[in-house]
């Protein structure tokens, strides 16, 4: 009898730590992060950061963006990066280094790079308040800069990177909606907001939304000055991606198409697409009848400039995927559709985000 109570306490306590350690959004190889800064004039500027790979007690993020390249957002600014994040880090920096710069192997220690730490989350949840560093590049924040006074001398005092420091408060726990694997979903957030002090020369209002998990903190949203970053899109590797989207496909008749990445405003594929062309493949190889890519944009910007892009970019993965086996261009066609087939509210960027896809349809 105590030999089965025994067995029985360490299934219950095996399970029980199985489920305290899953993470919403895990810390895994090939989890890619988009993060969006809106321009009115331009268009949602994009960034992207992938763990790229582990190396001993951390990651290596690769970083790319491009950004508005002065206050007129005249022209971009186009940074690419490699950072390493040491694990320890992950649990304790109370510093977010949120800036990246290009062409300089980026090692920060006692910084994070993809939001906050969970010593600073659980601080929040636990005593309703944290202290919170924030380094960021002045570039990001061209209508902050140039309407806050604050933000524009301490731009005057440093070469384009600010330090915003003081206390975040828990105001509140909701929920936020962002693009998982192609889907649209309700994550679990902690709202945290203060007065930061920035370089020094002034206080700014910072708003941050933190992914509520302890595992995986992600600053999801966050507001300095008037300028706003969201992220709009998660994608990590799916073992079940081929089944569940060639079901999805099978059934719905199309399906948005994840993990593909493109330069702003270009069809230029990204390399951090590779691993979404792959699955795509197999899916289409798996798949009986014709098929075709949709491509899709937002509503900035002129009509018939959306139109060339979205077909430029519908025809960029055909190419890819035709590349990749021959055999498929007989059966694969692709279309651009413009900004004509909205699925989401073009007037906020995580809705502009969905509707900058690309569709795979099964044709009857």
């Amino acid at each position: 009898m105590l030999k089965h109570i025994l067995i029985l306490m360490t299934v219950l306590f095996a399970n029980a730590h199985a489920t305290e350690a899953k993470s919403i959004v895990p810390l895994v190889t090939g989890l890619t992060i988009t993060t969006a800064l809106n321009e009115a004039s331009t268009g949602d500027y994009e960034s992207i950061k992938r763990l790229e790979a582990r190396h001993g007690a951390g990651w290596h993020i690769v970083y790319s963006a491009t950004f508005p390249a002065n206050r007129a957002a005249i022209g971009v600014e186009r940074v690419e990066s490699t950072r390493f994040q040491r694990d320890v880090d992950l649990l304790k920096a109370s510093t977010y280094r949120q800036r990246f710069e290009s062409d300089v192997d980026e090692d920060y220690p006692d910084t994070t790079a993809l939001g906050a730490s969970t010593q600073v989350l659980r601080a929040l949840k636990q005593q309703g308040k944290s202290t919170f560093r924030v380094v960021e590049s002045v570039s990001i924040f061209p209508a902050s800069v140039a309407n806050d006074s604050a933000l524009g001398l301490a731009n005057l005092l440093t070469e384009g990177e600010t330090e915003f420091k003081g206390e975040l408060k828990r105001i509140k726990s909701q929920t936020l909606a962002v693009i998982v694997n192609g889907r649209l979903q309700q994550l679990p957030v902690i709202v945290a907001q203060g007065s930061l002090l920035a370089n020094g020369a002034g206080q700014i209002p910072a708003m941050f939304t933190f992914l509520d998990d302890e595992k995986n903190p992600l600053a999801l949203r966050w507001s300095i000055g008037k300028s706003t970053l969201s992220v709009v899109r998660i994608d990590w590797p799916q073992q079940d991606a081929v089944v569940t989207l060639g079901n999805q496909l099978t059934q719905q008749k199309h399906i948005s198409l994840p993990g593909l990445y493109f330069d702003f405003g270009s069809a230029t594929l990204k390399p951090a697409s590779a691993k979404a062309l792959q699955t795509i493949l197999s899916i289409v190889k798996k798949t009986s009848g014709k098929l075709r890519l949709e491509g899709h944009t937002d509503n900035i910007g002129v009509a018939t400039a959306n139109q060339a892009l979205s077909q430029a970019r519908a025809q960029a993965v055909r190419t890819a995927l035709v590349k990749l086996d021959a055999t498929l261009a007989t059966r694969l066609a692709a279309q651009g559709f413009g900004a004509s087939r909205p699925i989401a509210d073009n007037k906020v960027m995580e809705g502009r985000a969905q509707n900058r896809r690309v569709e795979l349809v099964l044709l009857p």
